[in-house]
């Protein structure tokens, strides 16, 4: 099991999601695109290898574990809450904890430590009591809902409660309590752009050109 996870005595599965049209990146497969020779998807996919079950949500090209249970939002391309949702409707044997991660996040490793952390801190063996999940933020304080730890009773009262298809995540997370978790650093930054491919090059490999 993942160190960080087993320091923090958190028992969760991971959904890792792999959809999404990469537009600003000239429509290519976002999850497999190379950064510092390795696929973008393989920093989330390493965040996640403490989890109990793995559950990729979406189509992608990139080498992807054994263990992962491969699943797709319907109608595929509906977007990222629905994708979410059927990664939690496909985990048969739930976590009290789900992790949910996006693609495009070289910083992934850390900021799993920094959810864990905030989980671990709440004391008990279940968290924080009515507390619904942990959400790492942007440097300006703003939740990136693809970088959280929820609790899964939580999240999955909030899929069946909702119309997942086409719903932000904002909206499908609005009536959680949620922890908003402070980055340390630029763990936060997903890969968008090119620029962010080409900064997340010189992070990694200062001496490597982007």
């Amino acid at each position: 099991m993942d160190t960080a996870a087993g320091q923090a005595g958190t028992s969760f599965d991971a959904v890792v999601l792999v959809g999404g049209r990469g537009s600003r990146l000239g429509g290519v497969d976002k999850a497999a695109l190379d950064l510092g020779g390795h696929p973008l998807v393989g920093a989330s996919l390493n965040a996640a290898r403490g989890a109990s079950t793995l559950v990729v949500v979406g189509r992608t090209s990139a080498p992807l574990p054994s263990r992962a249970v491969l699943t797709q939002e319907e109608p595929a391309g509906s977007g990222p809450a629905a994708g979410f949702a059927r990664g939690l409707t496909t985990i048969t044997d739930p976590s009290p904890w789900t992790l949910l991660l996006g693609c495009d996040l070289p910083g992934a490793g850390d900021a799993v430590r920094r959810l864990l952390d905030a989980r671990a801190a709440g004391g008990d063996a279940n968290g924080v009591a009515d507390v619904d999940g942990f959400v790492l933020t942007d440097a300006d304080g703003r939740a990136q809902w693809m970088l959280g730890l929820y609790r899964t009773a939580a999240v999955r009262a909030a899929v069946n409660a909702s119309a997942a298809t086409n719903l932000s995540m904002r909206a499908l997370f609005a009536g959680l309590d949620l922890v908003l978790v402070r980055p340390a650093g630029p763990e936060w930054h997903d890969i968008d752009t090119w620029a962010d491919h080409a900064a997340w090059t010189e992070r990694l490999d200062p001496q490597r050109p982007a």
